[in-house]
């Protein structure tokens, strides 16, 4: 009797352990070798913890069927992704909406988002090129936010949200960091004042984008939705998570990239180097945004479940369990990467020696759609701010890292910039 209390005691704190912060406890539990799996019991539940490649390559491949999305996981971000959003689905409709998006990304539709991005940075050139001229520390954080949020207006509306930027991305923020709350919670709490409110805030201001962008024949994802004659609650759902997805990670990851980029001199000179080329031709400014996807994904834990009794590298799964990927450790293997601490976008010019040491858009036939999108933004920002300017990052230590549903810097992106002598 005293042992099984114990032992409900010690699951008990140990999930309090991970909900004060999921981000490090991954870190906490994390083996000594990377290729054996984590088994704790928290709070009466199963969860194994994975760190290796070739854990999420079983998982998320070899025995994909047996590994679908984590329920768990999916109630905490339910607002967020609305009911029927993609994030939630699992059936034909998925595979629909998936076919939508993907037909928005042809080559002609992607070249057309890539110069609303090159425009949008350029908007922002004369407080850079002031900043520059004056030695003034410049923080580029709510700008990289608000130019990815634009851009996912642009992809799934249509339409250019500046005017509601501010409302919408303030909406958006404070939903995931509840969201990331909730996942440290043991109950999920039906009602929240505070919740509607925002959500509130989304679904009057995309309600108005979407009845004023339907009276038009343009390309959105929004059009192809509707030409599929799909209910309004069901695109709107669509909207806000494709909103959300497409534009939290990726402007998260962008945070990231453009900090590891200014503390490496070399990789911007390399980024400079193919200023005149397309962002698909820049196979340099793509490796360095991937590499700094590799060291800080937004995504940094990929949550599934166990359907059937299995076996990984030896360790029992039993049904019903929790499987956390932890794709930051995944990307760091030894084994896959030399040096795994170090910036070096050089290693993404040459085939990466396994086919699941990188995924920070997850992986197989549940592959986060936006993947192109995220890179296109990524590649043309790093283009059109190292083909201007010199910056280095205003701060010595990397930016402090806060693991909500996905990571984020809890800090500025403080910059000094210089204009190139060839600008």
């Amino acid at each position: 009797m005293l042992a099984l209390i114990k032992n409900s005691t010690d699951s008990i704190k140990t999930l309090i352990d991970f909900q004060k912060n999921p981000y490090l406890f991954f870190d906490q539990v994390k083996p000594n070798d990377l290729s054996h799996i984590k088994y704790l019991n928290m709070g009466f539940k199963n969860f194994y913890f994975c760190y290796h490649p070739d854990h999420a390559k079983h998982i998320l491949q070899d025995n994909k069927e047996n590994y679908p999305k984590s329920d768990l996981v999916l109630k905490k971000i339910l607002p967020l992704s609305g009911p029927t959003g993609l994030i939630q689905l699992k059936d034909k409709k998925a595979k629909s909406v998936r076919q939508s998006s993907g037909h928005l990304m042809h080559p002609d539709r992607a070249k057309r988002l890539s110069e609303y991005v090159s425009s949008f940075v350029e908007e922002e050139f004369d407080r850079l090129d002031q900043a520059a001229q004056t030695g003034e520390v410049v923080d580029l954080k709510d700008f990289l936010t608000q130019l990815v949020l634009r851009t996912a207006g642009i992809f799934i509306l249509n339409k250019d949200v500046q005017g509601q930027a501010d409302d919408l991305n303030e909406a958006f923020v404070e939903l995931n960091r509840m969201a990331g709350e909730s996942l440290r919670s043991l109950f999920t709490f039906p009602y929240s004042p505070k919740r509607n409110k925002y959500l509130k805030v989304i679904h009057q201001e995309l309600d108005k984008i979407i009845d004023e962008q339907l009276q038009s024949n343009d390309t959105s994802l929004l059009h192809e939705l509707n030409k599929k004659n799909y209910p309004r609650c069901f695109i709107r759902d669509q909207v806000k998570a494709f909103m959300f997805a497409g534009y939290d990670t990726t402007a998260s990851s962008l945070i990231f990239a453009v900090d590891s980029v200014a503390r490496c001199r070399k990789s911007q000179n390399g980024i400079f180097s193919e200023k005149k080329l397309g962002y698909r031709e820049a196979e340099f400014t793509q490796a360095a945004y991937k590499e700094s996807l590799r060291l800080y994904p937004s995504a940094y834990f990929l949550p599934r479940q166990s359907i059937e009794d299995d076996i990984i590298r030896d360790q029992k799964i039993m049904a019903g369990s929790q499987l956390f990927i932890s794709i930051r450790h995944v990307q760091r293997c030894p084994e896959v990467f030399e040096k795994p601490d170090q910036f070096i976008p050089e290693r993404f010019l040459e085939k990466l020696k396994h086919s699941h040491g990188f995924i920070p858009f997850g992986g197989g036939a549940r592959i986060c759609i936006g993947a192109p999108l995220a890179i296109m933004e990524a590649t043309v920002v790093l283009q059109k701010l190292c083909e201007r300017y010199e910056f280095e990052a205003a701060k010595e230590t990397p930016p402090e890292i806060e693991g909500l549903i996905t990571a984020h810097t809890k800090s500025p992106l403080y910059l000094r910039l210089k204009r190139r002598s060839s600008c």
